[in-house]
């Protein structure tokens, strides 16, 4: 049996690196002061003795922590002269080389250190968003990712803020923890605030508090304008029927849990909802992210193609970027088979190169992103989408059967404060054979308008005239759905009961 190997840490990395002597690093970060904090704590715990930390901007020039700058070093020339010259063994972080890779100077004296310092245990740190290098020092920089703040470092952060308002109570209790996941995918200085903001106004800090984190994500991606954070979403209870699909997530509510980390379950990767349309499939994706508690982001592919931050495979690859960095969540990718239009016409296609870079991040992909797709031409996806390891399940949504028309003519009742019993569903469910979700509810609605046009309450004769009035899409394409019908019964399960149909 092979040992279970944790994986390496960006710690584990950036010593790895100083021990190899690396002697210029790129780490790919935004955040400065955590960065920094980081780079000081290694240059005083991994060397000894423990050696000098400096940083250099280009408004305060370069110098020691805690000391005084180097005389004209804001020059940037002139500051990595200065690295090149000191005597003794140290770390650096340049800030804002980036906004002189256009002059010769600084790149030629930057690929002077990358030499000069080989032999040396002293290494320039740069940093950015993502890697933006001069093309002549490409091969001679090593690059470094620093990882998001993990639980453990986000639960520190949580207790320090709580202890900042020690007249606060907190009463969170088993949900802590959901709380603290919430928080995934913020930045240190994004958590800080977004636990700050928890606590102002409030005598008590309870559970509607994961509620309030997961609006300081819907901020973060509203910036980027490629995902749409879905705010309003289904409950699981709102739901008429798929009995099915509901036991599904019941069982793998906690597989997002610590526990289940420590246990070693792997979780979700996630699901395709496929099947007729109107029969609640969106509604399954959305009751997913409430009944597990996680943010739904919804990916539009049409914003991939009409590549809204640079290419579409860039634009892509952002949009991964950024569900990952608000991990854990749902990524509701919505009529699929859409996105995936010229996937079989040869290899050289946009689509296909998109369509193969999507389809190598759900294969290897650790972070949390759960995947909710729907399709309805569901024989039109192409077979690699659909084989295991892609998807845990594939879930057919077929037209509701008796049973599940009366809950879903209750619920949507009940929506409209209206007592089910008093309107003889009973009947009606029998009588609505073709009729899918989306009908059933127009039923309702359509009734409701006719009763408050004629300022009355609804009456029992308002549905029945309603039903009158609509054409079910079971019978207008009958034939294309036999088809769809045909596709899924050996390729999914089931999301409902069955109910047998001519």
């Amino acid at each position: 049996m092979q040992p279970h190997l944790s994986p390496r840490t960006f710690d584990d990395d950036l010593r790895r690196l100083l021990a190899a002597r690396a002697a210029v690093v790129f780490i790919e970060s935004q955040e400065e002061g955590r960065l920094e904090r980081l780079l000081n704590n290694t240059a005083r715990t991994f060397f000894s003795p423990p050696i000098p930390f400096y940083v250099w901007s280009i408004t305060e020039g370069l110098m020691p922590m805690g000391g005084e700058k180097i005389p004209g070093s804001e020059d940037p020339v002139v500051a990595l002269s200065a690295v090149i010259e000191q005597p003794g063994f140290a770390l650096f972080h340049f800030r804002d080389l980036h906004h002189f890779y256009d002059q010769p100077r600084v790149v030629r004296r930057l690929r002077d250190v990358a030499h000069n310092l080989r032999d040396h245990y002293k290494t320039v740190f740069l940093s950015g968003g993502r890697p933006a290098l001069p093309m002549e020092l490409e091969k001679e920089i090593d690059v470094l990712e620093l990882p998001l703040p993990s639980l453990d470092e986000l639960e520190r952060l949580f207790t320090a803020v709580a202890n900042a308002h020690p007249k606060i109570e907190v009463q969170l209790g088993e949900k802590l923890p959901a709380l603290i996941r919430s928080a995934l995918g913020l930045s240190e200085e994004e958590a800080r605030l977004a636990f700050s903001k928890l606590f102002v106004g409030v005598a008590t800090l309870g559970p509607e508090a994961i509620e309030e984190l997961h609006d300081e994500k819907r901020r973060i991606v509203r910036k980027e304008g490629i995902l749409d954070f879905i705010v309003n979403r289904v409950q699981l209870d709102q739901i008429g029927g798929l009995a099915t699909v509901k036991k599904w997530l019941t069982q793998r509510r906690r597989y997002f849990s610590v526990d289940a980390k420590e246990m070693g379950i792997d979780p979700p990767k996630g699901v395709l909802v496929t099947g007729i349309s109107g029969c609640g499939k969106s509604m399954v994706v959305q009751a997913i992210a409430s009944y597990w508690q996680l943010p739904l982001l919804r990916l539009d592919m049409n914003r991939i193609y009409a590549a809204v931050a640079g290419t579409p495979e860039q634009t892509l690859e952002r949009a991964i970027a950024m569900a990952e960095a608000v991990s854990p969540c749902v990524l509701w990718i919505d009529e699929i088979e859409t996105a995936l239009v010229g996937t079989a016409r040869g290899a050289g296609t946009q689509a296909t190169r998109i369509f193969s870079s999507f389809l190598t991040w759900m294969q290897e992909k650790d972070a949390l992103v759960f995947v909710a797709a729907t399709a309805n031409e569901i024989d039109q996806l192409p077979p690699e989408l659909l084989r295991k390891g892609r998807f845990d399940q594939i879930f057919f949504v077929d037209l509701p059967s008796e049973a599940e028309r009366l809950e879903i003519l209750a619920l949507q009742l009940i929506r409209h404060n209206k007592d089910p019993k008093l309107y003889d569903i009973v009947n009606i469910a029998k009588s609505t054979g073709n009729f899918n979700g989306a009908e059933l509810a127009e039923v309702v609605q359509s009734a409701l308008y006719d009763a408050f046009d004629e300022e009355r309450d609804l009456e029992r004769g308002d549905l029945y005239r309603a039903l009158g009035k609509i054409i079910p899409l079971a019978t207008t394409m009958a034939e294309r759905i036999k088809q769809i019908k045909r596709w899924a019964d050996t390729r999914a399960i089931k999301a409902g009961e069955s109910e047998e149909r001519n």
